[in-house]
């Protein structure tokens, strides 16, 4: 069996980098210890790494886009694609909808199927991953959704289940 050649790599923020799966200010958010070395490692290994992040907190007030933006850049992003909107705006960015990949494709050049989102949520990041038809591995480091219906497998067709993003950038180099 042949190994893909990945090439681009989207992560999610709130729970998958650091934190714990729900909202905290760029103040208050603490990346795990492990998340700085692991972005590097992908971007050794000649791939794109790319945040992806729903922030509600954008639309509301809470948070500015810009600094937001910026504080990915700050611990080795390549780029970031962020829906700075709530669930009510009904806009076509909001995870697990494709306009967050849409942006990247416009921007850059890769194929979903060279491609992995990194998260950890089901209903957002591996439903997007799944709809793109990218690789999705699931971190479980976030928000517990027990109810999930991929929950309960260990390898779902398209979604591999890891421990945190460490384990998943071993499975992506190896």
């Amino acid at each position: 069996m042949m190994k893909i050649k990945y090439t681009t790599i989207f992560i999610d923020r709130d729970g998958t980098i650091g934190g714990n799966g729900h909202f905290k200010s760029l103040h208050d958010f603490r990346l795990f210890p492990y998340t700085v070395n692991a972005i590097k490692r992908l971007k050794a290994n000649g791939m794109q790494v790319f945040g992806l992040s729903n922030q509600t907190h954008i639309e509301d007030g809470k948070m500015n886009y810009y600094d937001f933006f910026n504080s990915l850049l700050s611990i080795g992003f390549d780029d970031a694609f962020i829906c700075p909107h709530s669930e009510n705006t009904n806009c076509n960015c909001r995870k697990p909808k494709q306009g967050l990949i849409e942006q990247a494709h416009a921007k850059y050049d890769f194929d979903n199927s060279q491609s992995i989102i990194i998260g950890d949520r089901y209903s957002s990041d591996m439903q997007l991953a799944l709809d793109c038809k990218i690789l999705g591995i699931h971190v479980s480091t976030g928000k517990s959704e027990l109810n999930s219906p991929l929950n309960n497998k260990d390898i779902t067709e398209g979604v591999i289940k890891v421990k945190n993003l460490e384990a998943a950038v071993d499975y992506i180099v190896a």
